[in-house]
């Protein structure tokens, strides 16, 4: 099979990245403009009596607005992608180049965007301050772009910290570079020690398993996408019939509700009140679980590959990126100063909607171009460094 014919097969993915991505988005409007649909506090109701809000916290609608689940379909994705040509040839020496150029894949984009946030901190441009307590959401808002230093550590923060102290002080999306970044390391080491055998899908099992019983579950994320890509290159598929549409409705039933877990405090007074367990240390198990539930059936049925291949999901996909390492600092530049300018006692769901817009509008501008101009340019520079790497090591 060609590299072409590859893209193509996978192209799905993208789609599907995009659509997570897009999730990533609603989860910061809702926090930074409808808190309530995250902490359930009624003191944070904006709309009426609450009733759309509360309806949306209290219910698996809530999935469009779960950030924890969408980054979890990323990491999940992730190994999957980093995984499907090992799989298909069983060649060590693909992860050792993997491995090598991994770094410089991410660097390049990442670090962009630190500069960009922080040229905005300099210039005085983040306007979250007029805001935070209008849309009562001062504890989220508050905590964000703060605590940045002058230009050297800027430097290390993009070279260093981000990728391996979990420290997203210049860009608050970035928490999930450090997973990524270790992750792919992990999957590739993992890969690399139990290789393409008979008992490949038990041992991604046990290891997936073992991760989830710790407090770094998101990791297992990439051994359970490694999971789905080994039966994909296998050619696995559902059984035919009502058998195969019962299984598959049992698999999106589930990861509907594990990944609608919500990110805060109140499951005692919810229908995840069954999942309230004390050992979880948080929703990221279930997150994890239901990304993998969902994205399990996305995979093996040629519905949801045609409707996750459509062009305009496919460009989200590309975009990416691009699109959540920029858009929070849109949001809280632009999309603030545009709320604040439109927003009067009396008003504010019409102030949100023109904000959230513009912000829109001006990220899938401002991404097109930083994928075109700089996130492809690191994936040509991350190619050359990873031959280079690898070439060098093969020399000695």
């Amino acid at each position: 099979m060609n590299i072409e014919s590859q893209k193509n097969k996978l192209g799905f993915l993208d789609g599907v990245r995009g659509i997570a991505m897009i999730i990533v988005v609603f989860h910061h409007f809702g926090l930074a403009f409808f808190p309530a649909i995250n902490y359930l506090n009624p003191e944070k109701i904006h709309l009426g009596n609450g009733g759309a809000e509360l309806l949306i916290a209290k219910t698996p609608l809530n999935l469009f607005f779960n950030g924890g689940f969408a980054v979890s379909i990323f990491f999940v994705l992730s190994g999957f992608v980093l995984s499907y040509k090992f799989h298909l040839s069983g060649s060590r020496k693909l992860l050792t180049e993997y491995a090598a150029k991994r770094y410089f894949r991410l660097f390049i984009p990442v670090a962009g965007s630190i500069v960009i946030c922080y040229l905005l901190h300099v210039f005085g441009l983040f306007t979250t301050k007029s805001a935070e307590n209008i849309t009562k959401s001062p504890e989220w808002l508050g905590g964000l772009y703060t605590n940045m230093k002058g230009p050297g550590d800027v430097l290390k923060n993009a070279v260093l910290d981000v990728f391996l102290n979990n420290d997203n002080r210049y860009n608050p999306v970035l928490w999930t570079m450090t997973i990524e970044f270790l992750g792919s390391l992990l999957l590739f080491s993992f890969l690399a020690l139990t290789g393409d055998n008979k008992k490949t899908l038990l041992l991604h099992i046990i290891v997936a398993v073992l991760i989830l019983l710790t407090d770094k579950k998101f990791y297992a994320a990439f051994i359970l996408g490694s999971l789905i890509s080994k039966l994909f290159v296998s050619g696995f598929s559902f059984p035919k019939g009502i058998k195969g549409i019962v299984i598959k409705c049992l698999l999106l039933t589930a990861g509907i509700y594990f990944s609608s877990f919500p990110q805060s405090v109140f499951t005692q007074q919810s229908i995840w009140k069954p999942l309230d367990w004390s050992w979880t240390s948080g929703y990221d198990l279930f997150h994890v679980l239901g990304a993998f539930c969902i994205l399990f059936v996305i995979c093996f049925d040629r519905n949801f590959i045609r409707f996750f291949s459509i062009k305009p999901f496919l460009y989200l996909g590309k975009i990416s990126f691009s699109f959540y390492l920029l858009h929070l600092a849109v949001m809280c530049s632009l999309g603030f100063f545009v709320f604040s300018e439109f927003w009067k006692p009396g008003s504010y769901f019409i102030p949100f909607v023109i904000s959230f817009l513009v912000s829109m509008a001006v990220s899938f501008v401002v991404a097109h171009f930083y994928y075109k101009w700089l996130d492809k340019s690191s994936i040509r520079f991350s190619e050359r460094m990873g031959k280079l790497i690898t070439k060098g090591g093969d020399s000695e």
